[in-house]
C-alpha cells in the first residue's frame, strides 16, 4: 500500500479516534437547589427533564471538537438553565465590595462630604 493511501485512511479514521476519546457528560456536576415553594416531586421531575435538554444540547456540538471539560461546562450551563427558568436556584459565585470601589477617583484635599 502507499503512503497516499495509508494518509488517506489515517484521515478518515481521526474523527473517530477524537470522538472515542471523548466522554460524555452522566449528569450535571453543578448544584442547584430547589425553587422557593416547589417540592421535592417537581425538583425531581425537573431535573430529568432538564438532564434531557442539555444532553440534547450537546447532540449539535459535535464530540470530536470538545474536550470533556468543555462538554461537561455546555452540559451544566445548559442544565442549570433549564432549572432556573423552571423557577429553582442557582448558586452563583460572588465577592462581597466594600463602600467603595477599589478604582473609585480620590476628591481633593478639602472636599465637603455628599449631601443626602
Amino acid at each position: 500500500m502507499n503512503t497516499r493511501a495509508l494518509m488517506g485512511r489515517a484521515g478518515l479514521l481521526a474523527p473517530l479516534l477524537l470522538t472515542a476519546c471523548t466522554v460524555l457528560p452522566e449528569g450535571p456536576s453543578a448544584m442547584v437547589l430547589p425553587g422557593t415553594g416547589k417540592s421535592l416531586e417537581q425538583f425531581r421531575g425537573d431535573d430529568g427533564s432538564c438532564r434531557g435538554y442539555a444532553q440534547a444540547q450537546l447532540a449539535g456540538t459535535g464530540a470530536a471538537d470538545s474536550s470533556s471539560y468543555g462538554m461537561q461546562r455546555r452540559y451544566d450551563n445548559a442544565y442549570q438553565q433549564c432549572m432556573y427558568a423552571s423557577g429553582h436556584k442557582v448558586p452563583v459565585a460572588g465577592q462581597m465590595l466594600s463602600g467603595v470601589p477599589a478604582n473609585a477617583a480620590t476628591p481633593p484635599p478639602d472636599t465637603p462630604p455628599p449631601r443626602y
